[in-house]
């Protein structure tokens, strides 16, 4: 059989050296070593495995690292665990091996669908890159095949083109959430703050992902090629030491640190209001994990900040996987047409949906709080009953509603009095009590709010409404309570209650 040089690992002397090209920053390792097979014509180019036992990969004779950190992936096994699945079909073969699935390639016709060749089990490098073999053959930086980081589900590259449909239906949900729609007509920007989490290719810029894909060199002002936080955004399809091939961990209570709380995290605090570059709303903007993790908010004078306020829901060692615990929740229902199992992964991040007949999201999510599942509150271990939970639900939903709604009634009366000006927020000013009052009042109303920390939400109101009373000698009504009435588990720094 006719061979082609390549240069496995694990053979003669090293050399190591980074391409002057930059394919990515890794180290690419050259060897000189045996020569490959070269792939049957049917597999139109697509090269595969050149050691089958060994899963190594011809793309993973250079790079190592890449390579490395792939085999320790459920992707290195696709073609294992499909035959020890019990219930292995020939239509399941197209996403456990090599094919056009996943990249671009136009022909159904190629690697395991042509030739039924084991070199092109699992789903190697080439399942996302394409063939291979030009590059190869004759490393370049003009012959490089990219692969894509796109989700879309109507085209066969990107993760979309398996995981979707009923048996696998990751990216159909992601299609259907508020991550596809993060750089919708709406929230177009030029601006790169803004781009580090409304586009994919700036979060991944953001966190340091140097690797070259299709998408990655925009044009236009900013604003052509880019994509929303795909599926690419939140997992390494290289591999990863992080559940799932994430990029960073769940469990991690901190800004920077935790996946979800990277980009969820802008300007929550009053700092962020007053100080952020080219901020003209006096509102919270994405400000979950902050709010989660007890720092959300203006804290009026007589609350320290240091004083933070952590319910159950961020605490991890009750709460391990923080945001994902709620909004990433999996469960199966049954169709009642066909009776047949169907699932849903929690990649519409919905923490209570609304839900149909088959038990399963729905699309339209405005329903009352009665057609709601409340689930993903028992399955992470938070509450006994789903009952339970809605009654915490809505009995935290009353309370805040009844404090922003004295806090907006002393807001206008503050703005018909003497002191009307300290209304009015101003950029890299400090906020006065009427504008923090304000800024709770947008925090109290973010999605979500009342739940993330409800007991830092009814805390910051209440001390809002005590100081806007002194302040501008303003009127309580007689039927609001001020003292706390949420007395579900909580954490205040330096001491608990």
């Amino acid at each position: 059989m006719r061979s082609v040089r390549a240069y496995p690992f694990g053979l003669a002397a090293i050399v190591l050296a980074t391409l002057a090209t930059g394919c990515t920053s890794e180290k690419v390792v050259y060897r000189s070593g045996t020569n490959f097979a070269a792939p049957p014509a049917a597999g139109a180019n697509f090269v595969g495995y050149y050691d089958v036992a060994g899963k190594q990969t011809v793309c993973g004779s250079c790079h190592v690292d890449f390579q490395t950190r792939w085999s320790k992936t459920k992707h290195a096994s696709a073609w294992a665990d499909l035959q020890a699945s019990g219930g292995a079909k020939g239509y399941c073969e197209a996403c456990h091996t090599v094919n056009n699935l996943g990249n671009f390639a136009a022909d159904t016709a190629v690697g395991f669908r042509s030739t039924k060749a084991d070199r092109y089990h699992d789903v190697q490098c080439e399942s996302c890159h394409g063939s291979g073999l030009t590059h190869a053959s004759a490393p370049s930086s003009a012959n490089r095949p990219l692969a894509s980081i796109v989700s879309d589900t109507t085209v066969t590259s990107g993760c979309g083109g398996c995981h979707t449909g009923s048996h696998d239906p990751f990216a159909s949900e992601w299609q259907k959430s508020g991550h596809s729609k993060t750089w919708a007509a709406s929230y177009k920007s030029t601006d790169p703050y803004c781009q580090g989490c409304h586009t994919g290719q700036g979060a991944l810029a953001n966190w340091g992902v140097k690797g070259n894909y299709v998408e990655k060199n925009n044009t236009s002002n900013g604003t052509k090629n880019m994509v929303s936080a795909t599926c690419a955004v939140c997992h390494d399809p290289h591999g990863s030491d992080n559940d799932h091939q994430l990029r960073f961990p769940l469990n991690a209570p901190n800004l920077e640190a935790n996946l979800c709380i990277k980009c969820h995290q802008r300007r929550a605090t009053a700092g962020d209001v007053v100080t952020e570059p080219g901020n003209t709303r006096n509102s919270v903007h994405s400000p979950e994990g902050p709010t989660l993790l007890g720092n959300a908010g203006w804290f009026p004078p007589g609350m320290s900040a240091a004083d933070s306020i952590i319910g159950t829901h961020g605490t991890p060692s009750r709460n391990p996987k923080l945001c994902a615990t709620c909004h990433v929740q999996s469960y199966s229902g049954t169709d009642p047409v066909t009776k047949q199992q169907v699932f849903y992964t929690g990649h519409r991040f919905l923490a209570t949906p609304c839900v149909g007949a088959n038990g399963l999201p729905t699309d339209d999510q405005t329903c009352n709080v009665t057609a709601q599942t409340f689930r993903s509150c028992v399955a992470g271990g938070c509450h006994g009953t789903e009952s339970a939970a809605k009654s915490a639900f809505t009995t935290a939903q009353a309370r805040i509603a009844l404090l922003v709604g004295q806090a907006n009634t002393l807001v206008t009366q503050a703005k018909a009095g003497p002191k009307k000006a300290e209304c009015t927020f101003a950029p890299n000013v400090t906020h006065t009590t009427c504008t923090g009052t304000q800024l709770n009042v947008s925090l109290a109303n973010a999605p979500g709010s009342f739940v993330h920390n409800p007991f830092l939400v009814e805390r910051l109101l209440i001390a809002s409404i005590n100081q806007m009373k002194k302040d501008y000698n303003l009127t309580v009504s007689a039927s609001i309570n001020l003292a706390p009435q949420l007395s579900m588990p909580v954490r205040i720094a330096g001491g608990a209650r």
